[in-house]
This record gives structure tokens, sequence and C-alpha cells, in this order.
């Protein structure tokens, strides 16, 4: 059996971390952190990226987490490690410029059987409801 740390860098190495940080960069997503006392705004490089989500799928293969939503990142980790599906949360964002009531997006994605968008709808709900 191939190891955790195989299947982990397999799929690290199977995404293009060029796109993603140019999502980051038109999306205006950024990282913050306190640097000096200040807090600091910026878009994280692909190494850090890289990192960030490696950590995510050690954390799930240790703790046997199958799906996960942290930060712009949702991900589906299957019983087979072979079996990985992961999602960039862009629609976060789609849905936001859209302007559209999210209750009504629910519903359509619910409807047309998109469960990962009707998640991230969900997921805007609770926030904005304090959930």
């Amino acid at each position: 059996m191939k190891s955790k740390t195989h299947h982990i860098e397999r799929v690290v190495n199977s995404i293009d971390w060029r796109k993603i940080k140019s999502y980051h960069r038109k999306l205006g997503i950024v990282w913050e952190y306190e640097e000096d006392k200040e807090s600091v705004q910026r878009i994280p490089t692909v190494s850090e990226l890289r990192e960030d989500f490696r950590t995510l799928l050690h954390h799930m293969m240790d703790q046997e987490i199958t799906y996960i939503s942290y930060g712009n990142w949702i991900i589906f980790w299957e019983n087979d490690p072979e079996e990985v599906r992961v999602i960039f949360r862009i629609a976060d964002y789609i849905v936001e410029e859209k302007g559209a009531n999210l209750e009504e997006e629910l519903r359509s994605a619910l409807e047309k059987e998109d469960y990962e968008k009707a998640a991230i709808i969900r997921d805007k709900i609770n926030s904005k409801s304090g959930y």
C-alpha cells in the first residue's frame, strides 16, 4: 500500500497552482496576518498555497475526515485515497457578485442537484445569520 504522503503529494502536484494564485489575484482574496504588531494583507505565494493545502490533506487523513470546507477549499476525500475531489470555492464570490437572494440561489442549486454550490450558499447563509 502506498504511503499517506505519496497520496497527498500526488493530489498536491495535480493542481494548477498558478491558476489558483490567479483566482486570488483576480478576486482580491488575501491572507491577513500580523507583522510587527500591524495587520498585513497580501495575496499568498504559490508555495504558501501549496503548503496550506498539503496541511489540510494531512489533517484529513490523520483524522479520517472525508469532507472539509476551509477557507476557499472544499475537499472530498473518499475512503479510497486514490479518489480525491477538490473544489476551489470561487462560487462564494460569484454568488456575491450576482447580488441574488441567497435563499433563491440555494433552492435553485438544490433543484439542479448542484450540491457543492448548495453547500457553499448554505455556508454563506449561516455566516450571515451568525450560525
